[in-house]
């Protein structure tokens, strides 16, 4: 494995976290994970032919307020810029947040306030 990116701004740190601005208590919603990451396959070679090596995100963790609501490890990869929505059920105010890791070691995290009416 390589090691981490050192650069300003390493692979799969640009993100957004989308949920609804306000919520029922027992709403139903999507939040909605879009991570900028170039996605390497390892099948392609550079300009002198060289492989480059593969890199993709291999796995995603929701958390709200801290306690594990989705856990993916990703096998395959689809596509550079991977989305991923969610299925909740809103029951009181908190921060949701992600996390992942890709296969060089790059980390990335967002995270997005839940507003529940009356909590």
């Amino acid at each position: 494995m390589s090691e981490p990116s050192t650069s300003l701004n390493p692979p799969g740190r640009n993100a957004r976290l989308i949920v609804p601005r306000l919520l029922q208590r027992g709403e139903e919603f999507t939040a909605r994970l879009l991570i900028q990451h170039p996605m390497e396959t390892g099948f392609r070679r550079d300009d002198a032919g060289k492989m480059l090596p593969a890199n993709v995100i291999e796995e995603i963790i929701l958390r709200f307020d801290g306690e594990l609501v989705f856990r993916g490890r990703v096998l395959n990869a689809l596509s550079a810029n991977p989305s991923l929505a969610v299925l909740l059920t809103a029951q009181k105010s908190g921060t949701l947040s992600a996390n992942w890791r890709d296969q060089m070691g790059n980390v990335g995290s967002i995270s997005a306030e839940l507003r529940v009416a009356g909590g």
